[in-house]
């Protein structure tokens, strides 16, 4: 099995938050998720925050566009 933070976090027995266990995608946390897509810090970022059931969804909106236009000032510096 290759090694990766969500294999850790299983192995260790570390309970994720109820506000992300009711939003996995086929079986994936956002952490696995991240892995898998190969995201960097501000799309996964964007990720948890869009999978999250915290109640918070306006604030949880705010978030993902800040997150949104750090990710797109990244993208123009690099061009």
């Amino acid at each position: 099995m290759e090694r990766s933070l969500h294999n850790e976090w299983q192995l260790l027995n570390i309970d994720k938050p109820e506000r992300y266990k009711s939003r996995e995608v086929h079986g994936m946390d956002v952490i696995a998720l991240s892995e898998f897509w190969n995201l960097n810090p501000q799309e996964m970022n964007i990720l948890k925050y869009l999978l999250r059931d915290k109640g918070e969804d306006f604030e949880d909106m705010i978030k993902i566009h800040n997150y949104a236009i750090r990710e797109s000032q990244l993208i123009k510096q690099r061009k």
